[in-house]
């Protein structure tokens, strides 16, 4: 249940505030008082937050981490992110402000605020990893990286961040493609050049197999004791199955390997 909240909100009624929207679904089983991690997962292009609360796999493995999901919703289906075709809003300023309204709705635990989503949305999870990536605990985006041009350098500090994108993809191909004849999305690969270059990531690397030609190349050596995974698999623009478990699982690994170190 919502704390202080002037206007009850969640899955179905949207949070209002200034300069935009978004829904939020407690994890079942909650106690109503315990902070809860949150996961804020940024839905496709012209879909709504709605669309993330009716993710089934996606509902389960936040039950199961115990986490808050802020499903915000874009203006008209989409996201402000450098380099597509949208301009409409401040998108980090936003997530920020949501943040603090959710803050004031629910117990939330700020050392644990995850961030990820599908496609333009994750494209906006790169984007605020870039950017702000120092106020979040981790991400895991899902089929989207940058846009061209790819950032030079980022001025948040060091992120922990598992990607997962499939061979196949032609929405968005490993390697981008061109909208509309004018913008242009970014490769996938470039893109952790950049998060690899603004981490200081040192050798070696690990490979980690799974199902569906999975696989995981990891950077555990990192500055500030950040953790970088690709993982590729045979499959078009969704996430495999079972993948959002196993994101949950690997950054808490993460998690308990930075605070061990």
């Amino acid at each position: 249940m919502a704390n202080g909240a002037e206007h009850p909100c969640g899955p179905t009624d949207a949070c209002i505030l200034d300069g935009g929207s978004y829904h939020a679904r407690a994890p079942a089983g909650w106690d109503g008082e315990s902070p809860l991690p949150v996961l804020i997962y940024f839905h496709g292009y012209r879909q709504t937050g709605r669309v993330v609360m009716g993710m089934k796999a996606l509902a389960k493995a936040a039950d199961d981490a115990g986490a808050l999901v802020v499903a915000p919703n874009g203006i008209d289906g989409g996201w402000s992110v450098r380099g597509a075709p949208s301009n409409n809003r401040d998108e980090i300023a936003f997530a920020a402000a949501m943040i603090d309204d959710v803050g004031r709705r629910w117990p939330i635990d700020r050392s644990r605020l995850w961030v990820s989503g599908f496609s333009l949305g994750a494209s906006m999870a790169w984007d605020i990893a870039c950017l702000a990536g120092d106020r979040y605990a981790g991400f895991f985006p899902v089929s989207g990286a940058f846009w061209r041009p790819h950032p030079v350098t980022c001025p948040a500090g060091p992120v922990t961040m598992i990607h997962v994108h499939g061979r196949g993809d032609k929405i968005m191909p490993l390697e981008g493609r061109t909208i509309r004849g004018q913008w242009r999305q970014g490769d996938v690969f470039q893109s952790f050049e950049v998060l690899r270059a603004h981490n200081r990531c040192k050798l070696p690397d690990v490979e980690r197999t799974g199902p569906k030609g999975l696989l995981c190349k990891e950077w555990n050596h990192c500055g500030g004791g950040s953790r970088l995974a690709l993982c590729l698999y045979d499959g078009g623009h969704a996430a495999p199955k079972d993948w959002y478990p196993r994101a949950f699982e690997w950054l808490n690994g993460a998690a308990k390997a930075k605070s061990a170190g």
